[in-house]
């Protein structure tokens, strides 16, 4: 290398923050401002996975201790199988599966129900591409989380591999809400779950800090 390409290097300025660390994060944006500023991007942030076999008590527990309120669960093969936030575990979901046949089979107690339970499962997904978010503004993002009733949506990219999609990052309806400020804006959910816009089924491709 030439003295003059050495010359490129500087000491680090500091102090030097993670990707996704919540220093990097804006605090509030302007409706007319990008989407993807409200996006949690995995390029940047680490994604939360859980074991479909898990029991919803210590996944809630794995929530608490990493900040997170959404995780995606794989299972023993670390295929991704589908996703599940703290609203389903501490929702009705748990309930309606304790009171059904095989929850009753399996003990009708709370702490036995595991995530594969209540779970949405990756075949009833519907994803928002990136090359959508990237055209859209946090005002239009708002819309169409009120419009969809969803309370996370996941972004999907186009991978590799032909014809299938990797996740690319999700959003969350209360932190684009909270992004908003006094914009006005309160979101009407009337489902648990993942996403909208479909562009072809997210593939069971396995994944791999916190996101409200």
């Amino acid at each position: 290398m030439s003295s003059s390409m050495l010359a490129m290097l500087q000491f680090a300025s500091l102090p030097v923050l993670l990707p996704g660390a919540p220093a990097t994060r804006a605090l509030l944006l302007d409706p007319d401002a990008p989407a993807h500023l409200a996006m949690t991007d995995f390029r940047a942030a680490p994604v939360i996975t859980t074991l479909n076999n898990l029991s919803i008590e210590d996944v809630l527990r794995q929530m608490k201790l990493s900040g997170a309120r959404f995780a995606f669960v794989v299972g023993s093969d670390q295929q991704l199988i589908g996703a599940v936030s703290a609203h389903d575990i501490q929702g009705e979901k748990p309930v309606h599966y304790m009171l059904s046949a095989a929850g009753a089979q399996a003990g009708g107690a709370w702490r036995d129900v595991q995530v594969q339970h209540i779970m949405e499962p990756v075949a009833n997904w519907r994803v928002l591409e990136f090359a959508q978010v990237s055209c859209m503004t946090v005002a239009e993002m708002a819309q169409l989380l009120a419009e969809s009733g969803q309370r996370y949506l996941v972004v999907v990219e186009s991978a590799v591999a032909a014809r299938t999609h990797q996740i690319r990052g999700l959003i969350s309806a209360g932190r684009v809400q909270a992004l908003l400020g006094n914009a006005g804006w309160t979101p009407t959910v009337a489902r648990g779950m993942t996403s909208v816009m479909m562009r072809g089924k997210a593939a069971n491709e396995p994944s791999t800090n916190s996101y409200a």
